[in-house]
């Protein structure tokens, strides 16, 4: 594969010309993640033979580190912990990054040949971001305390720092220059960024480049020799994220744009190569039989997306949540989207859409009679559950009014169509984590026959996510997440509250959707990984914990969804990677 070299302006740059180049890639990694928005760029080390990535599971971040001579990938760390702002040492000898769980906070290094995380920087009461080690085991670092802002140096082995520059705030991702008389970093006004570099003895600063967006790992690099800083970002008037090379002495920057994807992260090597973590992504929705196996994508067309599949009671459509994805915007606007099935669980056509609100349509689902379409939807910035009438032309009703601020999954029916189950949490429902709340629906109307309730979850202290009405519509299976430890754990309560029932937890890793009861209501099928890699969907036997993988292949299969008689998974198939490669 090759990539395009475009030579054009960042704001604030003198205009130029294009030049495109064709060469070839050398692809140091590729790293599957566990989730599509939360994937992280890779990061190589100078010399280009090991790539570090961070992973993130259960409220915690993973570090797995590839060899680049082996392509093998070993995640080593195992304890949970916060995880971020991950570097290389100079040398490349050990993983550098900030942890910031509060009991743990600091600076600390991971040793990739054993595994072995030390903390070198310990702030106290203050807290740290954007760590940088320098050869003579120096650390830079962002310090915050109380209202003060600084950009300091801790000593090795000492606590205290000195200040390098006083009243930083408003700095991200300050990067000493390999001289050691500037600092160069980003800084935030009205949601844009500009890059501006400060001479560190005078305070003399200038700006390079204005009005860039940028994404969730933000970082800067100096070219080894000082001439140049690179960075990933979205220009003005731009829908990808791009790298950039932005020479210190004022000249046009250059564009570094690959296969036209997102590119998340440039590292300039040792060597003076490039190296660019580009960011692949596919969704879309899968048939495969219940008895396992690989699923086969029945919706994938052009640049359309599809994900959280349900059925229609007749078994003869399928309903998933359909977006046209870019990293730049991420998805709000979701719709409904519905594909036929013949009598053999073929498409019959194309995909066309089932609903088309002006706002986010999230997790379809038929009522029993097939009357009825319940649906997650977000307006005036809370989550509720509505309901609209299938295939009918009047505008959807709300029946949960949350208020501003609340989180709520996807709705399920009960078997006799008169109670919707859904999982809600955070504001304004005060001490609500996750809780797992049933809505009674008037069947002939499709309105709320009452308020939203609370399931009782007797001694359950913790996160509930997820639910799902057995087949009989005696029990909800929910997912929670331990108040105590983050563990999760899947589990079955009586409809109408009770003491839920541990089926199986995870030691790491955990479910990405809500569990599904298979037909006959004696197992329950789940979605999850081992902290990387892609997710597969699995099933555990309610009564003896025996579980067994259901689905396999490379690109992940998740959100099962169960057909009416039972034989057949729909799932998401998903996958989230990145690669990172030397382009010159």
């Amino acid at each position: 594969m090759s990539r395009g070299l475009v030579a054009m302006p960042l704001l604030l740059a003198a205009a130029c010309g294009s030049n495109i180049e064709e060469i070839s890639d050398v692809v140091l990694a590729r790293h599957v993640h566990t989730d599509l928005y939360d994937a992280y760029p890779g990061i190589p080390s100078p010399a280009a033979d090991r790539v570090v990535f961070a992973d993130y599971a259960a409220d915690s971040r993973s570090l797995t580190v590839y060899e680049v001579a082996t392509g093998a990938g070993r995640m080593l760390t195992g304890t949970p912990a916060g995880r971020s702002r991950v570097t290389w040492s100079p040398d490349g000898s050990r993983v550098v990054y900030v942890d910031r769980w509060s009991g743990s906070h600091g600076v600390w290094t991971l040793d990739p040949n054993t595994g072995e995380e030390a903390r070198i920087v310990d702030p106290g009461d203050a807290r740290v971001d954007y760590p940088r080690l320098l050869a003579d085991g120096t650390v830079t670092a962002l310090r915050y305390s109380g209202a003060d802002t600084a950009w300091v140096a801790y000593a090795p082995g000492l606590g205290r720092a000195t200040v390098l520059v006083d009243g930083a705030g408003g700095w991200v991702a300050p990067v000493r220059s390999p001289d050691g008389r500037e600092a160069a970093y980003l800084r935030f006004a009205d949601g844009l960024a500009a890059l501006a570099v400060t001479e560190i003895a005078t305070g003399e600063t200038r700006t390079l480049a204005a009005g860039l967006r940028l994404g969730w790992d933000r970082r800067l690099e100096w070219s080894p020799a000082g001439a140049a800083l690179y960075l990933a970002a979205v220009a003005a008037g731009d829908s990808l994220f791009a790298g950039w090379r932005v020479p210190i002495d004022g000249s046009p920057a250059e564009r570094l744009e690959y296969d036209g994807r997102d590119v998340l992260a440039v590292t300039p090597l040792a060597d003076g190569r490039i190296a660019l973590s580009v960011y692949h992504t596919r969704t879309a929705v899968g048939l495969v039989p219940a008895t396992g196996g690989e699923p086969t994508d029945v919706t994938t067309a052009g640049s359309t997306s599809a994900f959280l599949p349900s059925w229609h009671p007749d078994g003869g459509a399928l309903g998933f949540i359909t977006f046209s994805w870019r990293r730049v915007r991420m998805p709000v606007d979701f719709d409904l989207g519905v594909l036929d099935l013949d009598a053999e669980g073929a498409p019959a056509g194309p995909v066309r859409a089932l609903l088309a609100e002006e706002h986010e349509d999230y997790g379809a689902a038929w009522s029993p009679d097939g009357r009825w379409l319940a649906f997650h939807g977000h307006l005036e910035q809370s989550d509720d559950i509505w309901l609209v009438r299938a295939g009918g032309s009047e505008r959807p009703t709300r029946l949960t009014r949350f208020g501003r601020g609340a989180d709520t999954g996807e709705p399920d029916w009960a078997p006799d169509g008169r109670t919707l189950a859904f999982s809600s949490h955070g504001p304004p429902v005060e001490e609500n984590p996750g809780s797992v709340y049933t809505v009674a629906v008037d069947p002939a109307t499709g309105r709320a026959a009452g308020d939203p309730v609370r399931v009782p979850l007797d001694g359950f202290r913790g996160s509930a996510m997820g639910a799902r009405f057995s087949p009989d519509g005696e029990r909800l299976a929910f997912y929670g997440r331990s108040r105590e430890d983050g563990r999760v754990t899947v589990y079955t309560v009586p409809a109408a509250g009770g003491t839920p029932a541990a089926v199986i937890s995870f030691a790491n890793g955990e479910p990405y959707s809500a569990p599904e009861w298979s037909a006959d209501g004696v197992s329950l099928f789940y979605s999850r990984n081992d902290g990387f890699g892609p997710f597969q969907v699995w099933r555990v036997d309610i009564l003896t914990g025996a579980t067994e993988q259901v689905t396999t292949g490379l690109l992940g299969a998740l959100q099962p969804s169960v057909s009416p008689d039972g034989r057949t998974l729909a799932v998401t198939m998903r996958e989230a990677a990145i690669e990172v490669l030397i382009t010159f």
